[in-house]
């Protein structure tokens, strides 16, 4: 029987203090009865190393808000109070409290914790409009995601075969193509804020020691990224890892890529032109077994383009939306259309695929805007096989979303003299803690492999649909209301 895929997370302290949601201020009155530590279980609350007799600082980006130490203090010398820096990280869709629960995430290993206090309304744009149905839970919970059956979450990348045919001596006949089994339904994407680069020359250490970080992590996981095709990737330092880094090539020519590159790695992406046979052509005779990716981005006629790539023969299509998860329009520029969020473009193309009898002809891989573990879900639900992801793997090595880098000024966590080691495991622990949710997920609804939930619709909730049916029938009574008066 083959071994069990686990992630193995270790517990790993941020190099800088978090900002966190709070402030709490221990006054001179403390008597340092040690209350507060007994009944914090987040760890809020400790005794000096040094010094037992006297409780320590606070660790004030632990806090949930559950005021079980306020209210457990006998000189009621404890205040919270919710912290000034907090609110000015990320921006509107990159909130606050998804970059602080991907720095738990990737400082623990664990599962988040919500804690208490109003979290916004409940539906939003894009995933927060959608629900996992979870009414299926099929045992009790008491054994855990990992002490009940087996749940796979391996998927597979390249072209699938509707039937395979035999010969008379039973030699199969059929042309088998090139497909490659990753262990889980994420692979890590080019990181955002490219840019930034190419006015500042320090970023050559950022490439090395942050890039570093991500090849070392999808090695361990066992996953693949996906890496602009440049000086990074062809260094000799870097030769080794070719079997777990996709390639990405742009500005397509004949003499656009290096013919290493499709040699030595098992699937390379390449940007869509209109003339992106012709490279695909070229790529493959290189290297037959080569899986060739064509990164396309949601926008303008997004469909079409993927059945006319799919009927090509293309085996990985890779669609890609903006960061906060919105189309493109042919300029490049974000689209005008009000409700192109990912979710609805992955929707519209995994069912004309399904409408055209091909879908299964393609792997569709989403980018762009997967900010939570519960996006990976909902994405494949909409129809996507894997997820790239980018910003999250930067949070996991303390980025706080500043746009410093973009502006020429100073990184507040240096993230270009980071550990290699270290941001690996940071990020280990971070899609650890993914995938764990994502078990979760499986197994409420009954399911023992993620490939199940692709395009299963049936298992989840809309708002648009809950919309419509509610209140339908009451527009509709007093259309008639009103036509009758």
């Amino acid at each position: 029987m083959p071994k069990k895929y686990n992630v193995e997370v270790v517990p790993t302290p941020p190099r800088y203090i978090p900002i966190g949601k709070f402030e709490i201020e221990r006054g001179e009155d403390c008597i340092n009865c040690g209350r507060c530590a007994i009944v914090c279980i987040y760890e809020v609350h400790k005794r000096q190393d040094e010094d037992l007799r006297c409780m320590a600082e606070p660790v004030a980006y632990r806090c949930k808000g559950c005021f079980s130490c306020v209210q457990e203090c006998p000189q009621a010398t404890l205040t919270i109070r919710e912290g000034t820096d907090y609110s000015r990280l990320g921006d509107s869709y990159w909130t606050p409290e998804i970059i602080s629960t991907n720095w738990y995430q990737a400082e623990t290993g664990k599962i988040p914790v919500s804690g208490a206090g109003y979290r916004g309304p409940f539906s939003g744009e894009g995933f927060d409009s959608m629900w996992t149905d979870m009414s299926e839970i099929v045992r009790p919970t008491r054994d855990g995601i990992h002490g009940r059956e087996y749940i796979s979450t391996v998927v597979e990348i390249g072209r699938k075969l509707p039937a395979i045919k035999f010969d008379s001596q039973g030699e199969i006949l059929s042309h088998i193509p090139p497909t490659i089994n990753v262990p889980l339904p994420i692979i890590f994407d080019t990181l955002p804020f490219e840019a930034a680069k190419h006015f500042d020359p320090t970023f050559l250490t950022f490439d090395e020691n942050v890039y570093g970080a991500m090849a070392k992590a999808a090695s361990d996981l066992g996953t693949f990224m996906i890496v602009d095709a440049g000086d990074w990737f062809k260094s000799e330092g870097h030769r080794g890892q070719s079997s777990h880094i996709i390639p990405h090539i742009s500005h397509l020519t004949s003499h656009s890529f290096d013919a290493d590159w499709i040699k030595a790695c098992k699937m390379v992406e390449l940007e869509y032109e209109e003339d992106v046979m012709t490279v695909v052509n070229e790529a493959k005779n290189l290297n037959p077994g080569t899986i060739i990716s064509v990164s396309v981005p949601f926008g303008d006629n997004v469909e079409q383009i993927v059945e006319e790539l799919t009927y090509a023969g293309i085996e990985v299509i890779h669609l890609y939306a903006d960061l906060n998860g919105k189309a493109f329009n042919q300029t490049g520029k974000k689209s005008v259309t009000k409700n192109a969020s990912i979710k609805d473009m992955t929707l519209e193309v995994h069912r004309h695929l399904v409408d055209l009898k091909i879908r299964d002809d393609v792997t569709l891989i989403v980018s762009g805007g997967i900010a939570m573990a519960e996006h990976v879900a909902k994405a494949i639900i909409c129809g996507a096989d894997l997820i790239a992801i980018d910003l999250p793997l930067l949070f996991a090595l303390e980025c706080r979303y500043c746009k410093d880098c973009q502006e020429d000024l100073a990184c507040p966590v240096e993230l270009k003299d980071v550990d290699p080691e270290w941001g690996a495991q940071r990020i280990i622990n971070l899609i650890g803690a993914w995938r764990n949710q994502l078990l979760e997920i499986l197994g409420a609804m009954g399911l023992r492999e993620v490939r199940r939930l692709r395009g299963e619709v049936g298992r989840a909730i809309f708002f648009e649909d809950i919309e419509k049916d509610t209140f339908d029938t009451v527009f509709a009574m007093d259309e008639s209301y009103d036509a009758n008066g």
